[in-house]
C-alpha cells in the first residue's frame, strides 16, 4: 500500500471517527411532550407543541427528537405530570390546577379577575418580571415552567344552560384541580365543584358524575363535548391558563446550548396562541354546528358574578404572602399589557 494510500484511508477513518459521535448524539436527546388535549391544530395548545416541535428539531439540528404524545397517550394528568417531576416524560402539558402539586405557587395562575381579555393575559405572561417569576416555579420538584399561555377565556360547558349566577345552585362542576382559588367561588354560587382530569370530563358528563365542566371553547371543541352537553356560558374575567413544565435534569444533560434552544424555541411557538386567539368567532361557530349553544350572561349577571367571585380571589390571595407578591406582580403585568 502506497504512503498515498495509507494517508487517505486514515483521512477517511478519522473522518468516520468524527462523524460517528455526532450521529450516536443525534440519536441520544428524546423530548417527550404528554398533553391531554387531542391532535387537532383548531386547538392553541397543540398548534403550539407541533410549531415547538419544528422549531426545535430545526435549531438543533436534528440533535433533539421531539415526539408528541397528545390526547393523554403518556397517562392521565396527575401521572403525566408526576412523570416529568420523576424524569420518565420530559415535559407536559396541563391546565395549572394541576401543577399544583409540584410547586404550590402555581396556584397564583388559577386568579380570577386579574385580566380583561385572553390577548391581556397572554402579553402579561410574556413581560419580562412575569417571566422572571414564572422560572422559579417548580425548582424544588425538579422542574421548570417550559410556556405559560391563554388557551382562552374560561367556559363552563354544561347539560343544562347556565345564564345567571342562580343556575350555578347545585351543579357539580369539574374544575381542574382542588385549589381554593379556584373552587371556592364556584361554592360561593352553590356550585359543587369536582376536581378531574380532563380526559375524564366527556364520561363524567355521560354518567352524570358532574354536570358541568369548566374549560375553554377550543378544548371543547377538540373533544367534541357539544355530543353529551350542548350549552357553553362565558365564564367573567376567568381566563384558561395552561402550561408545560419541562423536567430540569432533561435540561442539564442536554448542556446549556441545547437547553437554550429549547427554551428559546417554546417562546418562538407562543405566536401561534395569538393566532388561534383571534379565530373564536370561528370556535363559536364550531360549537354551534355541532348543535351546541353559546352563552353570555347579560350585564348585570356579569357584575354580580364578579362580585362575588373577585373578593374571595383578593381574600385568599391576600393570606399568603408569597401569593400575594405574586399576584402582585400579575397585577401590575396585566395594567402594563392593556
Amino acid at each position: 500500500m502506497s504512503i498515498k494510500t495509507v494517508t487517505a484511508v486514515a483521512l477517511i477513518a478519522g473522518a468516520t471517527a468524527a462523524i460517528v459521535p455526532q450521529i450516536a448524539s443525534a440519536q441520544d436527546h428524546v423530548l417527550k411532550v404528554s398533553a391531554p388535549i387531542p391532535p387537532t391544530e383548531r386547538d392553541p395548545v397543540y398548534a403550539w407543541m407541533v410549531a415547538f416541535e419544528k422549531g426545535v428539531e430545526a435549531s438543533s439540528n436534528g440533535q433533539i427528537d421531539v415526539q408528541l404524545f397528545p390526547a393523554n397517550q403518556l397517562g392521565q394528568l396527575p401521572a403525566a405530570v408526576e412523570g416529568v417531576s420523576m424524569g420518565t416524560i420530559e415535559v407536559s402539558f396541563s391546565i395549572i390546577g394541576f401543577f399544583n402539586a409540584l410547586d404550590p405557587r402555581f396556584q397564583v395562575l388559577d386568579a380570577g379577575g386579574l385580566f380583561n381579555s385572553p390577548e391581556n393575559a397572554m402579553r402579561a405572561y410574556q413581560q419580562p418580571e412575569t417571566r422572571q417569576m414564572l422560572s422559579e416555579f417548580g425548582a424544588a420538584a425538579g422542574v421548570k415552567p417550559l410556556v405559560i399561555v391563554i388557551d382562552g377565556q374560561g367556559v363552563v360547558v354544561s347539560k343544562e344552560p347556565l345564564e345567571t349566577v342562580a343556575d350555578f345552585e347545585g351543579v357539580k362542576v369539574r374544575t381542574g384541580g382542588a385549589a381554593p382559588l379556584l373552587v371556592d367561588p364556584l361554592i360561593a354560587m352553590g356550585a359543587a365543584p369536582v376536581a378531574m382530569p380532563l380526559g375524564e370530563v366527556v364520561p363524567g358528563l355521560q354518567t352524570g358524575t358532574i354536570d358541568a365542566a369548566t374549560n375553554s371553547m377550543g378544548v371543547v371543541n377538540a373533544f367534541k363535548m357539544a355530543d353529551v352537553a350542548k350549552n357553553v356560558t362565558y365564564l367573567p374575567g376567568n381566563y384558561t391558563t395552561v402550561g408545560a413544565v419541562v423536567n430540569t435534569g432533561f435540561l442539564d444533560e442536554i448542556g446549556p446550548d441545547l437547553a437554550k434552544i429549547v427554551m428559546d424555541e417554546a417562546m418562538k411557538a407562543e405566536s401561534v396562541i395569538f393566532d388561534h386567539l383571534a379565530n373564536a368567532p370561528a370556535q363559536e361557530a364550531a360549537w354551534e354546528a355541532a348543535g351546541g349553544q353559546v352563552i353570555r350572561m347579560n350585564d348585570a349577571e356579569q357584575e354580580l358574578f364578579l362580585s362575588i367571585s373577585n373578593p374571595i380571589v383578593e381574600g385568599l390571595v391576600a393570606q399568603n404572602p408569597q401569593m400575594q407578591a405574586d399576584f402582585e406582580v400579575l397585577k401590575e403585568a396585566a395594567a402594563a399589557s392593556q
